[in-house]
């Protein structure tokens, strides 16, 4: 009762409102939170409409461990690309080198053993991808 009391309210005050004793099938208006993992900058939220919120949970525990070391990694790539803006790499060349530092398997092994400085080896991976071509 007090549930449908406080819905109802909302509504009329054209405010968004999330019930916590309904699951799926929501109305448009509603809020569903999301199970949120972060490391640093970045953001991943999970949500499966209020179907499955142990799935959610579940999903939410696996992707943790994936994306640890990736707040550093986002900000070592915007440092990295504010250089090379400055060392005036043009745009798809700049773009070529930041996707190899984020796909660079050995950027990613030095995040995760707290290598000291991962910037050294992502630098040795931006030269290479820059080439000849700076």
């Amino acid at each position: 009762e007090i549930n449908r009391a406080i819905e109802s309210a909302a509504r009329k005050r054209d405010v968004l409102v999330n019930r916590a004793d309904q699951s799926g099938d929501r109305d448009v208006g509603s809020v569903v939170v999301p199970a949120t993992v972060e490391d640093g900058s970045v953001t991943v939220a999970i949500s499966t409409g209020g179907r499955s919120p142990a799935l959610s949970k579940e999903l939410r525990k696996r992707i943790e461990r994936e994306i640890d070391g990736a707040g550093e990694l986002a900000e070592l790539t915007a440092e990295i690309r504010q250089s090379l803006k400055e060392r005036g790499v043009d745009p798809e060349s700049r773009r070529q080198a930041i996707r190899d530092v984020v796909h660079s398997s050995e950027v990613w092994k030095d995040l995760g053993r707290g290598n000291s400085n991962p910037r050294q080896t992502a630098d040795a991976v931006v030269e290479a991808a820059l080439g000849d071509r700076t």
